[in-house]
């Protein structure tokens, strides 16, 4: 077990934060999930209105994003200095979770990995185990890219168990504002550091990737990657590798991820003015179908893009997503 004592400051109090790692099952034998929890030290008594899950995007495991330590603190100390039970979990195919077999084949060997419908499985399988382990009904749940997609069908699927909602920079239904990409044809893709980032930070305007992504965490991405796929340096060049589930999702040409109208949690949409990779049209496409939801919002933060929770704009997501958490 690892305790971080950077101390910060909630309500006058003092708080430090454990981080205790897991390898949890799934409902697939031999597939075991990582899942990562952080808390405020000596935390006992637990509640669905402080206690939330994440689920990450299409390329990138949960710690990589949500537990990134820019300048010390990252997206997961800050809700767990801020009293929240904090949980975050790799999908099959991600990080430490288990690799399926067709992962570490000739990609074209095998179909699609990690499709959406087995990413929820995964997902369901963390809600079990974390509301088991704290004896509680519902939760809180995240989801960043991809990770709205998985989060917003658990949600639209079990109502009863989803206290509420936050989706970032989300994916919906295609609009033919972005390319369609092609129907994946191999269980995995594989890709370069300096694609990953082109990709997450596509239209923000000439000369400000750097302002929102300065080079100290950039570098400090960079290591995160690396220290989550050690194997991508034996390849020339090196090239990291992810599976393709998310690619045969029908979002991205055009067909409803899910019934959104069926998510009765208060749900809030966050997004980067300048994300173009999802862009404006499926925030607002999500939002209009948000019929069921108790409370519904939307918050675009300027100068961001796809990459908000690492950019400078992080901080105003981080208040925002702490703020609609907590109310009552």
């Amino acid at each position: 077990m690892k305790v971080n004592t950077a101390p910060a400051s909630i309500e006058n109090v003092e708080l430090s934060i454990v981080s205790h790692d897991h390898q949890i099952p799934s409902g697939t034998e031999g597939i075991r999930l990582f899942l990562r929890n952080k808390k405020p030290f000596g935390r006992t008594v637990f509640s669905p209105e402080r206690t939330v899950l994440y689920v990450h995007g299409a390329t990138l495991p949960s710690e990589v994003v949500f537990d990134l330590p820019i300048d010390g603190t990252s997206w997961a100390d800050d809700l767990a200095r801020h009293g929240w039970d904090v949980w975050m979990v790799n999908i099959r195919g991600y990080g430490r979770s288990t690799w399926p077999r067709a992962m570490r084949e000739p990609a074209g060997d095998n179909g699609p990995v990690a499709t959406t419908e087995e990413a929820v499985a995964d997902f369901s399988s963390a809600v079990d185990f974390i509301l088991g382990h704290r004896r509680l009904p519902r939760i809180q749940v995240i989801g960043w890219s991809w990770g709205t997609v998985i989060a917003g069908r658990f949600a639209a699927a079990h109502p009863d168990r989803v206290q509420s909602l936050v989706l970032v920079t989300p994916l919906w239904a295609n609009d033919n504002t972005i390319p369609v990409p092609s129907q994946p044809t191999g269980a995995w893709q594989e890709w370069t550091l300096a694609e990953s980032r082109a990709r997450s930070q596509t239209g923000v305007p000439a000369g400000e990737a750097d302002r929102i992504l300065p080079a100290t965490t950039l570098k400090l991405f960079q290591r995160a990657v690396r220290e989550s796929q050690p194997e991508a340096a034996g390849r020339v060049p090196e090239r990291f590798r992810s599976p393709t589930g998310v690619m045969a999702d029908g979002a991205w040409r055009g067909d409803m991820p899910y019934d959104a109208s069926l998510i009765t949690a208060p749900t809030l949409i966050i997004r980067g003015k300048w994300d173009e990779l999802t862009p404006r049209s499926m925030s607002i496409g999500l939002f209009t179908r948000l019929t069921g939801a108790e409370l519904r919002g939307l918050v675009e933060v300027p100068r961001a893009s796809h990459f908000i929770p690492a950019e400078t704009g992080r901080l105003r997501l981080f208040e925002e997503t702490r703020a609609f958490l907590a109310r009552r």
